[in-house]
């Protein structure tokens, strides 16, 4: 569990969130929403670059990977399983329970 003197409290926060419209995200993909894919690229090109900023490399690297299967040209088949390591990865940041690289953002 993160503290009040955690310099990171508000971003664990914001990965909660993430976590929230990445799931949205997913599900609109699924549904064929018009842009769904475009959008879900350019949310987790920016979870990519905050959360390595902010020094959470594990959701940085999951969200990068699922990136570069979302925005594949063709694109590739997504599986539903696909999300589900980075939302845990959101979860499990969020928490506290991954450090991070402390690095100033």
């Amino acid at each position: 569990m993160t503290s009040r003197s955690d310099p990171y409290v508000a971003y664990r926060l914001q990965l909660l969130q993430d976590g929230q419209t990445l799931r949205s995200f997913w599900e609109q993909l699924g549904q064929g929403v018009p842009d769904a894919r475009d959008r879900l690229g350019k949310f987790l090109h920016r979870l990519h670059g905050t959360s390595g900023t902010y020094g959470f490399e594990q959701v940085s690297d999951l969200a990068h990977a699922l990136r570069e299967a979302v925005v594949a040209r063709p694109p590739r088949v997504l599986e539903e399983n696909m999300v589900e390591p980075l939302l845990a990865a959101l979860l499990e940041a969020a928490l506290g329970r991954e450090s991070a690289q402390h690095v100033d953002p």
